[in-house]
Formats: C-alpha cells, structure tokens, sequence
C-alpha cells in the first residue's frame, strides 16, 4: 500500500465496488477514476467523497496512515448513509445541559493562537466555549481532560483531510514524536498543525498533506515547539 493507486484499488476490493459506481456516487467521470486507480493521478480534490463511499478513513487513503478504517461496520457500498438500524437518537444540549457521567467537558478555543507555548491555558481565554468527549474516549488515547485542548484549524495546509475550519482536539501532555502522527507545533511564531518525522542529526520533518503547495521543512529539534498531539479532529461535509 505505497501509493494512492495502491489504497484505492484495495478500497474498491474491500468494499465490491467498481470504478463506475464509485465515481457515480462521488459526482465524478469514471476515467477520473480510473486515473486515480491507474496511478496517472496522485490525489483528488473527492478525497473526502471517496473515503467515505468506500468506508474508509480519508487520511489512510491519503497518506497511508494506519488504521485504515475506524471501528464501524461496513456499509452497503451503493450507500454511504448507515442502515436505519444503526440511527441512534441524538440528544440536544446546550452550556445548561447537565454533564452525564460518561462524559467530560474540554476548552473550545477560536484560534489556536490562544493556546499558550506550553500548551497551557487560562479560563479567561477560550471565552467559556466548550466541547463534550466521552470518557472511554480520552481513555482510549491517554488524554487526561486537563491536558485536551480543542480548536479550529486554519488554511488549506491540510486539505483534503483537515478542510480550513476543521474543529481538532490535541493532548498536550502527548509531545512525543511519532513519524506520521499530526501534531499542533510553533515554530518561528507560527502555530499550525502538521504530520511530524524524525531524521538523523536531531532533524525534524514538517509536513502538510497539501504538498503541492507547501513543502516539507526542515528544522532542528530545538527549533520546533509541540504543542500537543493530534488524537481527533470533525469534518463537516
């Protein structure tokens, strides 16, 4: 699974879907599709679409990055909305809504620049706003509530897996890098979310998914602050 072909054409294996299915339920030709199949186009600005008709995770079909599905169940491949069984009623809530056992309330900043250097924050910062994560979530990456932080990431730096607006959550006691994790660093003033790599020599890759427009940089370890690592981000489509 070394290239985009690669992850597609297993994609279209797992989920018994051919080419002419697939590209007419993303609004695309089949030979778009085809070229991405046949490796004469890297990427597609369907990205997202794709991923989400094959029942697959966008940033495995993007980048590679493992796991390639979230825990769910495959869904019929001509549908990418879940069978009725599976509808489960959402509950309304606002800032008065009582806080469930199960759940814990974490800090919703407007801009990252909010998040101090260490990764610390004041209440006075985030204006009260907050989000609501379950707690066998935080509990299946580590993340203690006092260290989650969440926010709106900015640009296209990340597209097509992180969209500009796209709300992340990062766990600021998490600054360990891992090659290939997401990570919000500051570097230079700047605060931003990218993929980290290690190299010898103390170097630190800075990557985007957008690599057309942005390339990779590389910069010292001590020039690179974490601020925290990535461990769930929410595209609205």
């Amino acid at each position: 699974m070394n290239t985009f072909a690669d992850r597609l054409n297993e994609a279209l294996r797992s989920a018994g879907m051919s080419q002419g299915q697939l590209a007419e339920i993303v609004g695309v030709s089949q030979p778009a599709i085809q070229k991405l199949t046949s490796g004469k186009a890297q990427s597609s600005r369907k990205i997202l679409e794709i991923s989400k008709a094959l029942n697959v995770r966008a940033e495995w079909l993007s980048t590679g990055a493992e796991p390639m599905r979230e825990g769910g169940k495959p869904h019929h491949p001509d549908s990418t909305i879940p069978p009725e069984r599976e509808w489960q009623r959402v509950d309304a809530w606002d800032r008065n809504t009582p806080l469930p056992d199960d759940e814990v309330e974490v800090p919703f900043l407007r801009d990252i620049e909010l998040a101090a250097g260490d990764g610390s924050f004041c209440d006075e910062d985030y204006n009260g706003f907050k989000l609501r994560f379950s707690k066998s979530t935080l509990r299946r990456v580590g993340a203690m509530k006092e260290n989650v932080l969440c926010f709106p990431a900015r640009g296209n730096s990340m597209e097509p897996v992180i969209p500009d607006g796209t709300t992340v959550a990062i766990d600021c006691a998490n600054k360990s890098i891992i090659d290939g994790k997401l990570y919000a660093i500051a570097t230079d003033g700047m605060k931003r979310i990218k993929q980290l790599f290690r190299r010898p020599g103390g170097i630190v890759v800075i990557r985007s998914y957008n690599r057309d427009e942005y390339s990779d940089e590389n910069v010292n370890e001590q020039e690179i602050e974490i601020i925290g690592r990535v461990f769930w981000y929410s595209v609205l489509l």
